[in-house]
């Protein structure tokens, strides 16, 4: 490979790097929104605030997911 391959793709890795961390920041902040929503519907129907917090703890978490199931595939 000559140097312009080397930088162009050195600059597409980079490209790809940042955009998964902003996908990743997105994840997060969504996920935060979803949960306090949920809180919120859960308390506006009439469940004490303690515990729509315990249902909220169980709120579903895909990266934590995603992450088990690399981990399992890596042990493999």
């Amino acid at each position: 490979m000559d140097v312009k391959a080397v930088f162009i793709s050195i600059l597409y890795f980079s490209r790809l790097s940042i955009q998964s961390l902003g996908l990743i920041v997105k994840l997060i902040y969504k996920k935060r929104r979803a949960k306090s929503i949920f809180r919120k519907t859960l308390i506006l129907h009439g469940i004490s605030q303690e515990a729509a917090q315990e249902l909220v703890k169980s709120y579903p978490d895909p990266m934590n997911e995603i992450l088990n199931l690399v981990s399992i595939r890596k042990n493999r």
